[in-house]
């Protein structure tokens, strides 16, 4: 889009009246509530297992449970929105949350945090498309780039914001206790939040409504679970075993059958609860595509220097995320950036930004292979500001990019196709960095030396998910 197609739209927007731009905020702060709750458990991983007891599976599975759970909610909730409306979908996505965060916070073992991490993940899964077909009815389709990238920006800065934000809290906290208040948090922002909600958010009527596909969702949910699952939880020692294949293969089957029922119900001229005719709008396949893989490198790629600043630089939670404030900073600039300027130059931000994220992580590989424990926390903590940066000028646009030619009856579904392939490009990122992580380990470099071969590995893969997103966005030219 030229400049000059673009100038009308900002003078526009100024005639959008001021409730609905509070009610945008309540919905983004919602949004950023449940990506935060992704980002944030990293720097807690060793407090959780020392204070619950719990054993290095379970606590991985308090991790991994909560972006499983997302993703297998995302499709159904967005279909169920667009089905009965998404004001009482977010409402009652958003109660979900809050509850689960209050059991979380009380957990008294292990396994009640598991479950209301579970449970966690069901609510964020059912909120969040409600969020994007809410944002989609406020705004008139000329408006809507910037408002999109501006939610995108907010997402990648939770994201890179949330290992901080966690630190910073704990540390302030102190004892093996504090990670509680990370879930507290959760549950004062969340009451704040509904309620705003419950009294700002309208809706008016969709366009369109027809039947729910349950079978659909019974086929969709194994799928994932199975599917993504097994990889998400392979853990140390596990990395030679292929005990997880035959679970992997049950969740491809289940996949097959769930795009082979949902070829048949569009054909049958029914409501799917994915209609893959809905990629043929521009640039949404490919979005959803790059979507998938930028998340996988922005969890991934995130517990990766994370749990890596803390097992090879010795540094508690604090100081890792003191390493990690600068690039917070780099992530707002760059958000700053393509919220100004996204409209006429999005493709080249999305290639650009992969391009330099990918190269990054793999500068972030040789710094594990020749750099000593004491240069360890300064070398991550520059490569992370560009890192950052990369991925603040990638994600907003692209999201808006993928969103911009969807109908308003499509908005919510089309909302929770990016989100699932979000969520599980998470959950296979966490779990193919864990794998390479830890089952590689200590081993040496064989180029600097360092006994640092696992993680040094694992940058690479995160730095090919990003050049593959690059690869796939260089085909989406205009």
């Amino acid at each position: 889009m030229t400049r000059t197609e673009s100038e009308p739209a900002s003078e526009e927007t100024i005639s959008i009246p001021k409730t609905q731009w509070i009610t945008y905020g309540v919905l983004v702060a919602m949004n950023a509530l449940t990506i935060f709750d992704v980002s944030k458990l990293g720097v807690a991983f060793d407090s959780i297992q020392r204070s619950t007891g719990g054993n290095g599976v379970i606590v991985q599975l308090m991790l991994v449970g909560y972006t499983l759970a997302y993703a297998s909610a995302l499709l159904p909730a967005g279909r169920i929105g667009d089905l009965i409306g998404r004001r009482p979908v977010f409402l009652v996505g958003c109660s979900l949350f809050l509850l689960s965060s209050f059991i979380c916070a009380m957990s008294p073992n292990a396994y009640w945090l598991v479950a209301g991490r579970f449970a966690q993940g069901i609510g964020a899964g059912v909120l969040m498309p409600q969020t994007l077909g809410l944002i989609q009815r406020i705004f008139p389709p000329e408006l809507r780039a910037k408002p999109l990238a501006m939610m995108g920006a907010c997402t990648s800065a939770v994201s890179l914001f949330g290992p901080v934000v966690a630190g910073v809290v704990m540390q302030v906290a102190g004892g093996n206790e504090s990670w509680r208040w990370l879930f507290w948090i959760d549950v004062v922002v969340g009451v704040i939040v509904v309620g705003m909600a419950y009294a700002l958010v309208k809706e008016p009527a969709s366009e369109k409504k027809s039947g729910l596909d349950v079978v659909g969702i019974v086929l969709l949910i194994p799928a994932v679970i199975f599917g993504v699952g097994p990889i998400s939880l392979i853990s140390e020692g596990d990395i030679s075993s292929f005990r997880v294949l035959p679970v992997i293969l049950i969740g491809m089957v289940f996949a097959c059958l769930f795009i082979v029922r949902e070829h048949r119900i569009a054909a049958c001229d029914h409501e799917p609860i994915l209609d893959l005719t809905m990629f043929k709008f521009k640039h949404l396949g490919r979005g959803v595509l790059v979507s998938g893989f930028m998340h996988a490198t922005a969890t991934g790629g995130t517990l990766l220097i994370t749990i890596s600043l803390e097992q090879y630089a010795y540094l508690n939670e604090l100081a890792t995320a003191l390493v990690m404030l600068p690039a917070s900073v780099a992530m707002l600039y760059g958000a700053s950036l393509v919220a100004r300027r996204q409209q006429n130059r999005a493709y080249a931000f999305i290639v650009w930004g992969n391009i330099l994220g990918g190269v990054s992580f793999i500068a972030v590989s040789v710094a594990f292979g020749v750099a000593s424990a004491q240069m360890l926390p300064f070398i991550l903590g520059t490569i992370l500001i560009v890192i950052s940066f990369g991925s603040a000028i990638s994600a907003s646009p692209n999201q808006a990019r993928a969103l911009i030619a969807v109908p308003d009856y499509r908005a919510s579904v089309a909302g929770s196709s990016i989100q699932f392939a979000q969520r599980v490009g998470s959950a296979i990122g966490m779990g193919l960095v864990l794998v390479v992580y830890y089952g590689f380990g200590h081993s040496v470099v064989p180029v600097g030396g360092q006994p640092a071969l696992g993680p040094c590995l694992a940058a690479i893969v995160v730095g090919v998910f990003l050049l593959c997103a690059a690869a796939i966005a260089q085909g989406d030219h205009d």
